[in-house]
């Protein structure tokens, strides 16, 4: 799949975000982690043009806006657009119990899981690993953190 990366300028204004193309590189390593969708056959390309998927770092306003939701990120469903929420981006979510790293990495791979055409699912059982289509940044109940697809 075609990728390209985008932080949105208000985001870059709030964040001092020089180089959005760290960004850029942290998404990609996301995307092709080995633990990642690469394991059900998906393999993601950074490109300038012609993108299957657009990925948007945006602002809480933007995506309340486009998603009709102001605190979480958001993708549409089999669709090609993406936009990850920065304030989760540069802080993390404490229910989520994941290092800002690891929840970055689910982020991503959650949102990336809707344009793929999965749906959110809930903890199986207790002490499982949290499902990457649940939504961990609300919590994740009984499960454990999870970064895996």
């Amino acid at each position: 799949m075609r990728v390209k990366v985008v932080v949105d300028d208000d985001v870059k204004r709030k964040y001092s975000i020089v180089n959005p193309s760290q960004i850029e590189f942290y998404v990609m390593t996301y995307l092709n982690d080995p633990d990642g969708w690469i394991k059900r056959g998906y393999f993601f390309e950074p490109v300038a043009q012609n993108e299957d998927v657009l990925i948007r770092l945006s602002s809480e306003s933007t995506i309340g806006s486009m998603c009709g939701m102001s605190n979480l990120s958001c993708a549409e469903m089999g669709g090609r657009r993406i936009w990850l929420n920065a304030e989760r981006w540069f802080h993390g979510a404490a229910k989520s119990k994941l290092p800002l790293d690891e929840y970055r990495q689910y982020m991503v791979s959650h949102e990336m899981g809707h344009i793929i055409g999965f749906d959110h699912q809930k903890c199986p059982c207790k002490g499982c690993p949290a499902p990457i289509m649940m939504q961990q940044t609300l919590g994740i109940g009984k499960c454990k953190p999870n970064t895996k697809v």
